[in-house]
């Protein structure tokens, strides 16, 4: 598929609204990720902000390389988001903490730099990733998404006002406006309708005081994200492979965007332009990494948002990637995102994390199911990574590192689809 399918002609009133409205919906992952880093590691306010700000900035620089391309090398020319990846969290955590934020950086880049070389070998990796193996991780994705939204919606875990009826009754009422616009509005509105359920949850939490203008308040007005805040990245082994593993997982989650777009556009993803999304997706992490902040990944819920507005252009993205840089050298526009009450951004992506589901389900319903195989792969895969997901307390008593692994929901079920059908399908695995 050429990226030409994408070139799609849009009025700049709609490029910027419809843009707008995919900075949104990138916005509660994208400030979530350095918070909880920053937290986890005993950061102060001034740091805390400056890695908010910094994840923003390279979030954006991420999107143009994906979208705008690095001539044929890298990026897909696709309309995709990239944002904070929380599947290196952990690790980062643990790398933060015992040898420190510079060789934290470096493993960030070095690992960026592994997945830019492993892309050119996609063609081989691809031959793992059938229908049977894409569709069942992009199904769990979508299951294991859910929570967090639901979450969100509730407030945010760590609030306070978690749980409260007025979160509740907020984030719901939300998920519901933004349906009923999608089903009854025409024209430009059909295609807004994320952004007019986020704009009216917003108003109505300012009239049930949920909304703090502290922070918009206390932002500086500009301030440049410089690379290489802390000191020159130390480059030391265990990191490095640590991140790396976990920076895999990242890349498979890469490769299930694709087949999502496939199966919401209706096109076919050629290996070549895969490649050359994954290696983007490898050189916006390095860059990340000399601008201190975290890895990248490419969004599924802004993939379905194109879905939602059907409006499927380049343009449209690449708006959004000039927004979030913004966002991140002018603080106080950073500042107007994280102000908006979690249970609003909580009602609008759970609507997009259902789209997702579906997506992996209508992935899994071109499969032959009369063959018993098929049955065993996406049923044990499945089982296995929702129990990953959601009894990781299970593997308390092994090594950390090893723990962080077999803890995560979308490694084991990608891990178990992959052997599974290597096994139960033998040569006919890689058809």
């Amino acid at each position: 598929m050429k990226a030409e399918y994408f070139d799609e002609k849009v009025g700049w009133t709609k490029t910027l609204l419809i843009g707008f409205q995919h900075v949104l919906t990138m916005c509660p992952g994208t400030i979530a990720v350095p918070l909880i880093l920053a937290g986890a590691l005993g950061l102060g306010e001034k740091e805390t902000a400056f890695l908010v700000a910094a994840n923003f900035f390279t979030s954006g620089i991420a999107i143009l390389i994906q979208v705008i391309g690095i001539g044929k090398l890298a990026g897909s020319k696709y309309p995709i988001i990239l944002g904070s990846s929380f599947a290196p969290l952990s690790p980062m955590i643990l790398i933060g903490k015992e040898y420190g934020m510079q060789t934290l950086f470096g493993a960030v880049i070095a690992s960026g730099a592994i997945i830019f070389i492993l892309s050119f070998f996609m063609d081989q990796i691809l031959k793992l990733f059938p229908q049977v193996v894409v569709g069942t991780f992009v199904t769990l994705i979508g299951i294991t998404l859910a929570p967090t939204a639901l979450r969100d919606l509730a407030g945010g875990e760590g609030s306070e006002s978690f749980g409260s009826v007025e979160n509740l009754i907020l984030g719901t009422a939300v998920l519901i406006f933004i349906i009923l616009v999608e089903k009854y509005a025409k024209g430009i509105w059909k295609s807004m309708s994320l952004l007019l359920g986020i704009v009216a949850g917003t108003i109505v939490g300012c009239g049930l005081h949920m909304v703090d203008f502290t922070s918009i308040a206390q932002a500086e007005v500009f301030q440049p994200v410089k690379p290489f805040y802390y000191g020159m990245p130390e480059f030391k082994i265990w990191p490095i492979f640590i991140m790396s593993i976990f920076c895999i997982i990242n890349m498979i989650q890469c490769i299930g965007v694709f087949s999502v777009m496939d199966e919401i556009v209706g096109i076919q993803t050629d290996n070549k332009t895969k490649e050359r999304g994954i290696r983007g997706q490898a050189a916006a992490q390095m860059v990340t990494g000399m601008f201190n902040s975290v890895p990248s990944t490419m969004f599924n819920e802004n993939v379905s948002l194109i879905g939602l507005t059907k409006v499927k252009s380049r343009s449209v993205v690449a708006a959004a990637g000039i927004m979030i840089i913004l966002a991140g050298i002018f603080p106080k526009i950073s500042a107007v995102f994280t102000a908006v009450p979690k249970s609003v951004p909580g009602g609008a992506t759970l609507a997009l994390f259902g789209v997702i589901t579906s997506s992996g389900i209508s992935i899994l319903s071109k499969l032959d199911f009369s063959k018993d195989n098929n049955f065993k792969i996406v049923g044990t895969s499945i089982a296995i990574g929702v129990g990953a997901a959601f009894a990781s307390d299970v593997f308390v008593n092994i090594p950390n590192a090893l723990q962080m692994v077999l803890s995560n929901g979308l490694f084991m079920v990608s891990i178990s689809a992959i052997f599974l059908n290597l096994i139960l399908n033998g040569k006919k695995a890689f058809s």
